[in-house]
């Protein structure tokens, strides 16, 4: 799309980006920002391309709960309660994720829909339903084992 404004928000971008961004305006270029919300919210897609990694995929559960489209790879949304094509749009190749950014660019009410479907989901995130669950799986726990739950 030749009128996207791309922002490549994290630690050191690689040379071809830092230049990029120095010479074309459509290029930004930040590197690491203490708060990563005003550009997810000036972002009408969210891409998160992480291709190795572990442990909770916060960048993509803040993008969630603020309610955007995100395009992601099969290993960035790994351990998370996701479907692709209604919370988020799984690319794990350079053409997938043109096209599933393209489409989500184009098509606007598909955008919205998998907008809301991502800040309704990111809500089963939340640490009071988590530790409302947690509670209740120990007493079961606990109770199975013959002791009572405190």
């Amino acid at each position: 799309r030749p009128d996207a404004v791309v922002s490549f928000v994290g630690t050191a971008p690689p040379a071809a980006i830092a230049d990029a961004a120095r010479t074309d305006p459509l290029v930004r270029a930040p590197g690491f920002v203490d708060d990563i919300r005003p550009y997810v919210d000036e972002a009408a897609v969210v891409i998160v391309p992480i291709r190795i990694g572990s442990g909770t995929r916060l960048k993509i559960l803040d993008a969630m709960a603020m309610g955007k489209a995100i395009v992601s790879t099969s290993v960035g949304c790994e351990g998370l309660a996701v479907t692709d094509g209604k919370d988020i749009a799984v690319a794990d190749t350079p053409l997938e994720f043109a096209e599933r950014i393209e489409a989500l660019l184009r098509d606007e009410a598909e955008r919205r829909s998998m907008e809301e479907n991502a800040r309704k989901r990111a809500e089963t995130y939340d640490w009071r339903i988590i530790n409302e669950l947690q509670r209740s799986a120990y007493r079961a726990a606990l109770e199975s084992a013959g002791k009572p739950a405190a």
